[in-house]
């Protein structure tokens, strides 16, 4: 018989593996090991109780054995595959009982050459009650998905591992109590806010009393082997972040995808199966994995309205990207990233909802009719428009109109240009010590227009930021307005035009300049346009979000 134990084992729980897997054993049994852990006062003294040879074995020795349940981990850990089947095959012989764990013993047996026939393992074990716990590598897991809301959860530990854990566990509704002397501070705060129950002490047998679930993370072996052993004990599914294998549970890497959890399995090799779910979350993303709702054609209809962010593709949120999957109808802005475009389903509608400056454009009250329209045909309707729906972007209008009409509507904020064109210059909004508010103004009315709903005596006043968006045309009524109310003239002011796609460029000058230094360098819209010291601040050229942002000039 092959043993495998960790440090600290008592006689007790080896004899108790044993008759897990031979019960009532009366022939000769040899046990054999590891030769490091062959003095471990507990499997010294189960083999004294029992008569039993002990034999270790090195771990060179063991290694050249192969083994039907071989367990990376092990094999980095001790320098063999499996110390139980491979010191219970080492003499040779047919392998009568594989590798089964049971809390901080495994064990193995083989019927040897040179013995007689050895007796039977009770083939009814599994439902003995004891731990049964089997090596995960070349398993073949069962995919189960648990229904955890308002369940008991264990998790034992309290650092990075068990963080990540627990943000699984909330995020599925558990009710969650951590046991751990300490924990990261994140952790705590979620403690502190009533999201969890945090038990701050050591770990101590009956902590999984109730459970349904439970996570060893401590990174101790022996504290986490403690917590499976107890896990199977109370029949409780239980996981070990250490090592996965000597646990009753194997938790996939997931992802969402909408309303969809994508979960993989892959014990032998994690990092596939990490690339495995990546590859069907991107593929679920931009619609190139044909697999969409079941839904449009007459039933209820939905519309959301869909920020895609300051123009580059790659900055629209991945719900976002989702919704543009599974759209019927798409009315799109001039403003959207409108390579998104060719992502769309074969067959989904594009309806042009441009509102150019001081040209062509369609009313909003037409845009509110026709999401109306077609979310009542029964199909899934996506506004999709730049920067952020809610920021200057008549999302709320649209919004309103829905609600009215009794239509399903969902918001996906988006990346707002105010603040993303800037960074992408190198111009932070705010900075330490430098500013502490900043200002989103709407330049698309002059100073003095009877409809502004502007204060600009009170924006000419603030020491802090001041983003103008839509204010190209308004700039100079807007610049002489801010130094009239007490703005500095040298105050710094960058202009960022076509912001955040290839042909992305940017201008320095300073509030009382800016009138000449527009006109000259024929900056058209859409162009975002920053007051303010952190102009100061900017590095020297552009930071890009995207690899073709990357490639345009800081400045002409």
């Amino acid at each position: 018989m092959g043993i495998g134990l960790t440090s600290g084992v008592s006689a007790a729980e080896v004899l108790a593996a044993v008759d897990a897997v031979l019960p009532g054993t009366g022939g000769p049994v040899r046990l054999a090991t590891l030769d490091s852990r062959s003095a471990e006062p507990g499997l010294v003294a189960a083999a004294a109780r029992r008569g039993w040879p002990l034999t270790g074995h090195p771990a060179a020795d063991l290694a050249a054995v192969r083994v039907p349940s071989p367990s990376a981990a092990v094999a980095d850990r001790v320098g063999t595959p499996s110390v139980a089947e491979a010191a219970a095959l080492l003499g040779g012989g047919v392998l009568v009982v594989g590798k089964t764990v049971h809390g901080r013993v495994t064990v193995a047996v083989a019927r040897p050459p040179d013995a007689g026939a050895l007796p039977d393992p009770d083939p009814d074990r599994s439902d003995r009650g004891g731990p049964v716990t089997t090596d995960a590598a070349g398993e073949v897991l069962h995919p189960v998905g648990l229904r955890l809301a308002r369940r008991h959860v264990v998790v034992v530990g309290g650092g990075a591992t068990a963080h990540r854990g627990v943000a699984g566990l909330l995020a599925a509704g558990a009710v969650v109590t951590v046991v751990s002397p300490a924990v990261t501070p994140a952790l705590e705060s979620l403690a502190t806010a009533g999201a969890l129950t945090w038990r701050a002490r050591p770990y101590a047998a009956g902590d999984l009393d109730g459970a349904w679930f439970a996570l060893a993370a401590t990174g101790h072996p022996g504290v986490d082997a403690a917590v499976a052993d107890e896990a199977e004990r109370s029949r409780t599914f239980c996981t070990r972040a250490d090592d996965p294998a000597l646990a009753s549970a194997a938790l996939p890497v997931t992802g969402r995808a909408g309303d969809l959890a994508v979960a993989v399995h892959g014990a032998a090799d994690p990092r596939r199966a990490a690339g495995v779910r990546d590859a069907l979350l991107a593929g679920l993303g931009d619609g190139t994995l044909p697999v969409r709702s079941c839904g449009g054609g007459g039933g209820a209809g939905s519309v959301v309205l869909v920020g895609g962010g300051p123009g580059d593709p790659g900055l629209i949120t991945v719900r976002g990207r989702q919704a543009l999957a599974e759209a019927d109808v798409v009315l799109v802005d001039h403003l959207a990233p409108q390579s998104l475009l060719t992502s769309l389903a074969p067959g989904a509608e594009v309806i042009d909802a441009s509102k150019l400056p001081r040209g062509r454009f369609m009313a909003q009250e037409r845009i509110n009719a026709l999401l109306v329209e077609h979310a009542r045909a029964g199909k899934r309707v996506v506004r999709l428009k730049g920067g952020d729906p809610f920021v200057f972007g008549r999302g709320f209008e649209e919004l309103q109109a829905c609600t009215a009409a009794g239509i399903p509507v969902e918001v996906v904020p988006g990346t707002t240009s105010a603040v993303a064109v800037p960074a992408l210059a190198g111009i932070p909004v705010t900075h330490r010590g430098l500013t502490h508010e900043f200002v989103v103004v709407s330049g698309h009315l002059p100073p003095g227009h009877p409809q502004s709903l502007v204060d600009w005596a009170a924006l000419g006043r603030l020491r802090g930021t001041l983003v103008v968006l839509m204010g190209v045309e308004t700039a100079p009524a807007i610049a002489a307005a801010l130094v009239e109310h007490g703005r500095a003239p040298g105050t710094p002011v960058a202009v960022v035009a076509d912001g955040s796609t290839a042909t992305q460029w940017s201008l320095r000058t300073t509030l009382a300049e800016l009138p000449g230094a527009i006109g000259a360098a024929g900056i058209r819209p859409p162009a975002v346009w920053v007051v303010g010291d952190v102009v100061d601040l900017a590095a020297p050229g552009p930071v890009p979000a995207t690899a073709a942002a990357a490639a345009a000039p800081a400045c002409r």
